[in-house]
């Protein structure tokens, strides 16, 4: 009989032990838990205060898209601008609206820039032929003057000689 006494205590402690080692188990998985729970709030009123933010801003900019539409509509007797106001106002609704505006106003101005750098070259290109043109015409008056002198009878230029001086 001692002997299955000392069996049974024997498997006594080794539950204990189990038990022992199950409640640190748990311990830690309430611990990790308790972190995870932490973490995920944090995320959560990160994501709150993102929201909140963003809402604040979609409502700046809506506010601003209504005073630009407005103003376009009672700044335009154009009805052609007004509508294209309206429709680009339209499609900042959605990111990807907002996205296809930015390329074909980016397009739009990398057209603009072409036409004014072909403008400043055609400019360039005007200035220098009038420059050229001018300086021709100059030296065909002083080639004309002088030619015109040197015919002119010898008391013609004595004349001038007398009233230059």
């Amino acid at each position: 009989m001692s002997q299955e006494i000392t069996r049974w205590l024997t498997e006594i402690r080794t539950l204990q032990h189990q038990i022992a080692a199950l409640r640190q188990e748990r311990d830690q998985a309430y611990a990790s838990s308790a972190n995870w729970r932490q973490l995920y709030e944090a995320e959560a009123q990160q994501r709150r205060t993102d929201v909140e933010q963003l809402t604040v801003t979609v409502a700046t900019l809506r506010a601003e898209l209504d005073a630009l539409r407005s103003q376009a509509t009672s700044s335009n007797s154009d009805g052609y601008r007004t509508k294209i106001s309206l429709d680009v106002a339209a499609d900042l609704n959605t990111m990807e609206g907002v996205r296809a505006q930015l390329i074909a106003s980016l397009e739009q101005c990398d057209r603009l820039q072409q036409a004014l750098d072909q403008e400043r070259a055609s400019h360039a290109e005007t200035r220098k032929t009038l420059t050229t043109a001018l300086g021709e015409t100059i030296d065909a008056l002083k080639a004309e003057n002088h030619t015109a002198l040197v015919h002119q009878p010898t008391e013609h230029r004595a004349l001038q000689r007398d009233n230059r001086a």
